[in-house]
């Protein structure tokens, strides 16, 4: 029976991407693998309380850490370059996998990497700091030498050819799919105790997401504000997302320029919101607002769409992929046009019908089919 060995770095993260990522295909990797013995490596740092069970027949390993691992930055090195690869041949694994970008230089098996966007070589100001940049140096080589880079999205393979240098055949798109379930929330005392948990107004806009400089928050309240002054019964604006440290400058804190721009009364800041509260958030919002310059999948509007309300989206990277056509897409950073697209989406709103439709064909079954026939591949070949 030939192996598959999985480095389990963000098994039971699921507060990040790449662990939504690991935990979403690797429930049904198992299933589209069921003649490989599967093989999940984790770090001893996280503690057995904070890890989930993985699938019946995938085999958890924790792996020690070598004594020179005594910061941060050490230990995810050393797991990645030494740990990993030095357990694949341990356990005579078939296939190396590392579901983020964080492939082993050298391995004994064959790699398969997943990639899931080139942010830190694409926008210089996300990896500007001397070991970020020796990390995604490290890090790029690595995919380079890789025998197969997934990636979640036709954009991102296209980026990633381009910028690494590599052969397209090496690049396989898999997408992805929700990291928790989204549907729409029918259940009226659901939504009834969401609103009211929240004090949320009546009508709203919505917008959930990151404050770095790519998701474009400035020009969401710039052309909510403009909108508002066209049509000043314009439903009020909602924004949930962990708020950045107001002494980091990098990030954008909304809430100074929803001041200046006179918004106070009119926009709300939730903060962080658990996984279990955005379904019936989404659901009540009459559109969600979402200028991202650049998404290597574009989770959030999927989510929105996954419960039927439309996602006004930027037409960059991954998101016209995504959205599918059914949903409003704006030029990136065009503030003029985001204000007409506001309106007329409002006026004209898509059918919610196509848009839940158009969030189903992402699923975490074909992904993990994609992901196998590339696995299965790797053993033949080697």
């Amino acid at each position: 029976m030939p192996k598959l060995l999985i480095n389990g770095w963000f098994w039971g993260r699921t507060d990040t991407g790449s662990g939504q990522y690991l935990h979403g295909l690797i429930w049904e990797l198992y299933k589209a693998l069921p003649d490989w013995q599967i093989m999940l490596l984790v770090p001893p740092i996280y503690g057995d309380y904070r890890l989930p069970a993985p699938p019946p027949t995938v085999q958890k390993v924790r792996a020690p850490l070598p004594g020179w691992a005594i910061n941060a930055q050490l230990v995810k090195l050393a797991w990645e370059q030494r740990v990993f690869p030095r357990w694949a041949k341990c356990l005579h694994a078939d296939v190396a996998f590392a579901p983020y970008w964080g492939s082993p230089l050298k391995s004994p098996a064959p790699v398969a990497v997943t990639i899931h966007d080139m942010i830190p070589v694409l926008l210089d100001d996300y990896a500007s700091g001397l070991l970020a940049r020796a990390y995604t140096w490290l890090v790029s080589k690595s995919a380079r030498n890789a025998d197969a880079i997934l990636t979640v999205s036709q954009s991102a393979a296209d980026d990633i050819v381009r910028l690494l240098e590599v052969p397209a055949e090496r690049v396989h798109v898999t997408y992805e799919s929700l990291g928790a379930p989204h549907a729409p929330v029918t259940d009226e005392d659901e939504l009834a105790r969401i609103r009211e948990l929240y004090d949320l107004p009546g009508r709203y806009f919505f917008y959930l997401g990151g404050f770095d400089p790519r998701k474009n928050a400035p020009l969401m309240l710039r052309a909510y504000a403009r909108a508002r002054q066209l049509r000043p019964d314009l439903p009020d604006l909602v924004i949930a997302g962990r708020l950045p440290d107001p002494k980091d400058r990098w990030f954008t804190d909304p809430r100074p320029l929803i001041a200046d721009l006179g918004l106070a009364e009119h926009v709300q800041v939730l903060g962080f919101v658990p996984d279990a509260h955005k379904p019936a958030l989404y659901t009540m919002a009459e559109l969600f607002l979402f200028p991202s310059r650049y998404e290597g999948f574009g989770m959030p509007p999927l989510e929105a769409m996954a419960c039927g309300t439309p996602a006004l989206v930027a037409d960059n990277s991954s998101l016209p992929e995504i959205t599918g056509g059914v949903t409003p897409m704006v030029p990136t950073d065009d503030e003029e046009a985001y204000v007409r697209a506001i309106l007329a989406a409002l006026d004209d709103p898509p059918d919610p019908a196509a848009l839940i439709a158009r969030a189903g064909r992402f699923t975490w079954k074909d992904a993990a089919a994609r992901t196998a026939q590339v696995i299965r591949a790797l053993k033949a070949s080697s």
